[in-house]
């Protein structure tokens, strides 16, 4: 009995240690190939904040740019659970969102932060900070010839 007891509670165990395996799966919706990247709002705060940290900016660009952030997140959301499956088309409505930003950006900013926001741009969107952020496989096009070429 104690040996059936101890098997049926190993059987139980299993499931729950393939899914604490496996983070992202099931995540929230809107978020793109299982990844975890947080709510449209949450990665707007911390875009906000990671400009605000390069260029220090006023609170009222602050809330220009939190809301510019926060429009282009959806944006994301919504490019990426349009085009599943299609990285290409992924690929290239990224390119236009980003592109939209650093236009609202330079808007926003002034000359000397929109320069400095540009000379750390691909920090800025995520890439180098783990690929974090920075769309389909950005942590991949850093180790991609790179290490031989320095």
């Amino acid at each position: 009995m104690k040996k059936f007891f101890v098997m049926m509670m190993a059987l139980l165990a299993l499931p729950v240690a393939f899914a604490t395996a496996q983070p992202g799966q099931g995540g929230q919706p809107g978020q793109g190939g299982g990844r975890n990247f947080g709510t449209p709002e949450e990665r707007a705060k911390n875009q906000t904040t990671r400009l605000d940290e390069l260029v220090k900016l006023t609170a009222d660009q602050k809330k220009k740019v939190e809301t510019v952030n926060l429009d282009l997140s959806k944006k994301m959301d919504a490019a990426m659970q349009g085009n599943q499956g299609d990285r290409d088309a992924m690929r290239t409505k990224m390119g236009e969102i980003n592109t939209e930003r650093d236009k609202k950006y330079k808007e926003i900013l002034t000359a000397d932060q929109y320069k400095k926001y540009s000379e750390n741009g691909a920090q800025m969107r995520g890439q180098g900070r783990g690929g974090q952020g920075g769309g389909q496989g950005g942590g991949q096009r850093q180790g991609q010839g790179g290490g031989g070429n320095r």
